[in-house]
């Protein structure tokens, strides 16, 4: 063996090593963060916010296939007050002060009130993100499965069974984005219906009016109070 030989050995060695070292740091750079990080992270950034506003898509599903897309934008300001201003494809409000409910349908010139612990519409219960939002107590199991793919990369999604709506929904899906913005959310009723919204565009702590959570009904329309 010459003398150049072993050094030929310990050069490609440290390569090989380098090499592994570097190839193992990727894969911890590119290790999804647990579930645990990713309830905290956003439980942090959703209680840190006093208002939000969001582009949203909602679609609801129910087996052989699709019922209805619409779309809108979404006001949130604490504690519990939510405006859905739905714009596609026909006009449509959902409004509530956290208390009162109120559904205007313009299209048939009518409104549906309701309080808010009456309403089954399943976007009241969405007021969670801007009360003090702690996983662990509003759902009762929260799990992960290689089955859950996000719609958008490097988002995460994981699944939670309610506590307080378990016997109308039997799980909620969330998708979370590297900052700690839920995406998307999939809530399947009991019987098989599943609606789904989807957020974009994301405004955080805007200056929100008290008149946007507060409706009166147009004179003439008619008023159905549940």
């Amino acid at each position: 063996m010459s003398l150049k030989q072993p050094f030929r050995i310990l050069g490609l060695a440290l390569v090989v090593s380098c090499a592994g070292a570097s190839f193992a740091r990727t894969l911890a750079a590119e290790a999804p963060p647990s579930l645990t990080a990713v309830l905290r992270g956003v439980e942090k950034r959703y209680n840190r916010l006093s208002s939000m506003k969001a582009h949203f898509w909602q679609t609801v599903r129910q087996e052989p296939g699709l019922l209805r897309q619409e779309e809108g934008e979404l006001y949130l300001r604490k504690p519990g007050r939510m405006r859905w201003e739905y714009t596609s494809p026909e006009p449509k409000l959902f409004v509530t002060d956290g208390k009162q409910v109120s559904l205007y349908l313009p299209v048939e010139n009518r409104v549906m009130e309701s309080t808010i612990k009456e309403t089954e519409d399943l976007k009241a219960p969405l007021a969670f993100l801007l009360g003090r939002l702690n996983f662990e107590e509003q759902f009762q199991r929260l799990e992960t499965s290689p089955q859950l793919v996000p719609l958008e990369k490097d988002n995460y999604v994981f699944k939670a069974y309610s506590n307080k709506l378990a016997e109308r929904l039997e799980w909620v899906i969330f998708e979370i984005a590297p900052d700690y913005e839920i995406r998307r959310l999939v809530a399947r009723e009991r019987g098989g219906l599943e609606t789904e919204f989807r957020f974009q565009t994301m405004q955080t702590n805007p200056q929100l009016a008290d008149r946007l959570f507060r409706f009166t009904p147009p004179q003439g329309a008619e008023v159905v109070r549940e």
